[in-house]
């Protein structure tokens, strides 16, 4: 009875752990979804006298494991100017940086309060499939009068962003001792038996460890971490560099197709798969005459991406093909052949 007794806590303890490590799972995947990076204005409010100028800083965390790439800040408010600002090449993986944004108001702006809206586009890649990322930020504007006493600040050149000093790193010590203070824990809680005041020890050690890894970072890496996991549950994994060539079944599935097939090679000129894939869509129209390719540059032709849902939630997707006739697309280069042999026999 006892041994039962024994045997049914175990269960109960083993299922506890499984539905605690279920939710951590399940909370990783959900912040996973939100953006690499972390991107805001500081100061985000500025008072500016009519016909003069002032700054803001664009601050940008990447938050990822993975790089951002071509990052710039479009003004979208008319009513003011905005020096051009340099393009951020790429930024690695958990950097930051920053580069100063210049505005001027005409001196036939209104007086007030207003809003500057911004918009910020980057693009980074997961495996074969490449992003590109549309945000908004807003910026308040006090506008007054000009006074005699102002002086108008002179406006520096284009310059490139500026990378902050590098945090201070965590010593090699500080896990090996916590490391040290867990084990030490644990051996006396064996030998003098479960104390109240060893459960302390060991909140103390974890909550230190945990207070440690938010002060340095690990969050976010772990969320970064989390990030991987979930597009690797969904398909979106790497596909191998290599020469694109159809299969002799693949050249004999497409020599059996009768009927004529428009399709849609969604292309931008950032997408490091989309050679691949368009090179694949162009050895099957060689073998297949009755096929035609429409390429769209998604940059050139955002509606038309947007219509056919290359764009989601301001996320544009490519490589993409999509076939008109059945309203299917396809994203990605992985196993790019057979997907394409399938949307190619497919019945409209």
């Amino acid at each position: 009875m006892a041994h039962r007794s024994a045997v049914v806590r175990n269960l109960r303890r083993t299922m506890v752990v499984i539905a605690s490590s279920f939710s951590v799972l399940l909370s990783i995947g959900a912040f996973a979804q939100s953006p690499i990076l972390q991107i805001s204005l500081k100061p985000g409010e500025l008072s500016i006298p009519r016909g003069s100028s002032a700054s803001t800083s664009l601050q940008v965390a990447n938050t990822s494991i993975h790089e951002a790439d071509e990052i710039e800040i479009v003004l979208l408010s008319e009513s003011l100017t905005m020096v051009p600002v340099a393009v951020i090449e790429v930024l690695d993986p958990f950097e930051t940086t920053s580069i100063d944004v210049w505005l001027t108001v005409p001196d036939e702006s209104p007086e007030g309060e207003r809003e500057a809206l911004f918009e910020i586009v980057y693009t980074y890649c997961i495996g074969d499939l490449c992003f590109q990322i549309l945000e908004e930020l807003s910026l308040t504007l006090n506008v007054h009068p000009p006074s005699e006493t102002t002086v108008e600040p002179i406006v520096p050149p284009i310059v490139g962003p500026v990378k902050p000093a590098a945090p201070p790193q965590w010593p090699a010590i500080v896990p090996i001792m916590l490391g040290i203070l867990l084990v030490g824990a644990l051996v006396l809680a064996r030998w003098v038996g479960r104390r109240w005041w060893i459960v302390l020890m060991l909140l103390a050690v974890m909550g230190g460890g945990f207070g440690l890894g938010l002060r340095f970072g690990q969050d976010q890496q772990a969320q970064s971490i989390g990030a991987v996991l979930c597009t690797s549950c969904v398909g979106i994994e790497e596909a191998p560099r290599r020469e694109p060539s159809l299969s002799a079944s693949a050249r004999e599935a497409l020599e059996r197709i009768a009927e004529p097939i428009e399709l849609l090679f969604f292309t931008a000129t950032w997408c490091q798969a989309c050679p691949y894939a368009k090179a694949m869509v162009d050895q099957a129209v060689e073998i297949q005459p009755g096929i035609s390719v429409r390429v769209v540059d998604v940059d050139e032709d955002k509606d038309t991406a947007r219509l056919h849902g290359i764009v989601q939630s301001e996320r544009t997707i490519v490589p993409a093909i999509y076939r008109a006739d059945t309203d299917r697309v396809l994203f990605g280069i992985e196993d790019l052949e057979t997907r394409l042999i399938e949307l190619l026999e497919e019945s409209p």
